[in-house]
């Protein structure tokens, strides 16, 4: 009777599972399952099952997974989903028990099936609990940092560069619009390896906002910030609210400042929290980790670092609408990585062994084209100009010493904390800058002027002079390829100098292109440099760069060459 009992038992739960699906299905493609189980064995072998433990998987190759965790239940066990791949997973905290303390880690390989992962006596790393480091606390505002910093990017223009977040992972991007400013290249950076160009769908001056279109396959980690809503009986923030932000400032490393709410106006937000150069278009959060707004300006304070001031996200809703809907008809900028700056310094050990005492030759690195004056920047370059102004600077205090000698040696070294510092602010970047700066020339009515003037009668201030012409776009050929720069880049110019030297009120665009410290090598064969004015964009003015300028400029950037394999065999 029993055993037809259980016939029936089984039949029946069959026939429910087929008619409710119960049957269990093959997980989404290309996802798979990892179950964890803890359980350690204790002095009277007894299994003790471990609750409550965290379980960190972190990627160990090449796909779109990020760090992930997960916590065992009373059972000790646990799982979670992850792509197919090599992981790293570990407990950081550990358990204590009975006298002695139990932690892993190892590796393991998830294919597209289920993985089961056993953590027992046998494969823990055991301690002595008080040899353990406690675990550090966090609060809130650490696992906010972490959680919503891949929703941020650096946001690249000809004029410069700022911050911008995620606002939709189809590809929208929300920046202040002064960041970008008129440029017609922009691209957007994830991390100091991942850089696309990016292009405006839309933008509103007036509230200085801008909504950028890119292709967000080439960051897999990135994910786009939560937007606030503010409704009857919910606003954005309120008077005393902590408050954050993440922005780049000064380089592409992330960072966070935080501080409260001042004042909750209209179209703006006033807050305490630090916005440095660089941190332009980043987003604002509240204690929700909501965004809020976007951080546009700041006011410096007397004794402070001031206050800055928060374009309200609500006033952003409106373009970012207009950007979803021209989106449809958009084309999509291509995912291929743009040229990053090489995040390790130039060799300061290297500089300093090619200084060479007497002075410098500098003819090699300037020259002219068309209209423009252009200079090559390299750290052999910054050095040595450098290192002139702080000898002149060392001579001037010399007169100024009595009896010098008969203290001893000056102890006065101008460039000694220079040096020291330049490798932790990154001053010497391996990066070739070349700037193209329009020339000024005598205007026709100054020259006619002068020349209508009777020589008895001296000609009244100096003669008048104004920009032969403004800076437009750069191009650099190493043969017959064209070398992709770092950062195009264009610098506006003013000025304004009456004396009885020179007679000027003008302003001119300088171009500013930073390239690979291998752009210009003599392996290129020739070396051309075209560059084109705003008057005649489609018109260049060329110049092959003469073979001692070439070779002064790959010497310069050999030490770095070499060190990373790359240096050939140079002359």
């Amino acid at each position: 009777m029993c055993l037809e009992v259980l016939a029936m038992r089984k039949a029946l739960f069959a026939a429910v599972s087929l008619l409710f699906c119960v049957a269990p299905l093959r997980s989404q493609a290309g996802i798979s399952k990892v179950k964890v189980r803890v359980i350690l064995v204790d002095n009277d072998l007894n299994q003790r099952p471990v609750p409550h433990l965290t379980v960190i998987f972190a990627s160990d190759s090449n796909n779109s997974d990020r760090a992930r965790e997960t916590k065992t239940d009373f059972e000790g066990k646990a799982e979670l989903q992850v792509l197919p791949g090599k992981y790293r997973m570990s407990t950081p905290q550990g358990v204590d028990f009975q006298g002695r303390h139990y932690a892993w880690e190892m590796e393991i390989s998830v294919s597209d099936e289920s993985v089961s992962v056993d953590l027992s006596n046998d494969n823990a790393r055991i301690t002595d609990p008080t040899s353990v480091e406690p675990a550090r606390k966090v609060d809130d505002l650490t696992l906010m940092f972490q959680k919503y910093q891949e929703s941020v990017v650096t946001v690249w223009s000809e004029i410069g560069s700022g911050t911008g977040f995620i606002v939709d992972s189809a590809g929208l991007v929300m920046t202040n619009q002064h960041v970008i400013g008129p440029s017609e290249l922009i691209s957007v950076q994830f991390d100091p390896l991942k850089k696309v160009a990016a292009k405006v769908l839309a933008f509103d001056a007036e509230r200085d906002v801008a909504v950028l279109y890119a292709d967000l396959s080439a960051f897999p980690g990135a994910a786009a910030a939560p937007i606030a809503t503010a409704h009857a009986g919910r606003e954005l923030a309120v008077e005393g609210e902590r408050v954050f932000t993440i922005g780049s400032p000064l380089g592409l490393k992330k960072i966070i400042t935080s501080g409260i709410v001042s004042k909750v106006e209209t179209r703006a937000i006033i807050s305490d929290v630090n916005i440095n150069h660089g941190n332009s278009g980043g987003p604002l959060f509240n204690s929700l980790g909501e965004v809020i707004g976007i951080t546009t300006f700041l006011v410096p304070g007397g004794n402070g670092p001031g206050v800055a001031g928060v374009v309200r996200i609500d006033q952003t809703l409106p373009v970012l609408a207009q950007a979803r809907k021209k989106m449809k008809d958009a084309t999509l900028p291509s995912a291929r990585l743009l040229p990053v700056e090489p995040s390790d310094p130039y060799p300061l050990d290297s500089l300093k062994e090619m200084s060479k005492p007497g002075k410098f030759d500098r003819k090699p690195y300037i020259f002219s084209v068309g209209g423009f004056d252009v200079a090559l920047g390299t750290p052999v370059l910054q050095y040595e100009l450098q290192g002139e102004v702080g000898h002149a600077a060392a001579q001037e205090k010399g007169k100024r010493t009595k009896k010098r000698n008969e203290f001893g040696q000056s102890t006065f070294e101008p460039l000694q904390d220079l040096h020291e510092w330049a490798e932790y602010t990154g001053e010497y970047k391996p990066v070739l800058l070349v700037q193209a700066a329009p020339q000024l020339r005598e205007t026709f009515l100054s020259v006619l002027g002068r020349e209508l003037t009777p020589a008895i009668e001296p000609y009244a201030g100096g003669p008048r002079m104004k920009f032969r012409t403004d800076f437009y776009r750069m191009k650099l050929y190493c043969g017959t390829k064209e070398v992709e720069p770092i950062q195009p880049g264009k610098a506006a110019t003013v000025v304004n100098a009456h004396n009885s030297f020179v007679n000027v009120t003008d302003a001119t665009y300088v171009g500013i292109y930073s390239y690979p410290p291998d752009a210009i090598s003599p392996f290129c064969g020739k070396v051309t440099f075209q560059l084109f004015s705003e008057k005649d964009p489609d018109k260049s003015e060329s110049k092959d760069l003469d073979q001692k300028s070439i070779d002064r400029v790959w010497i310069d950037f050999r030490p770095y060459l070499a060190a990373h394999g790359s240096a050939g065999n140079s002359p």
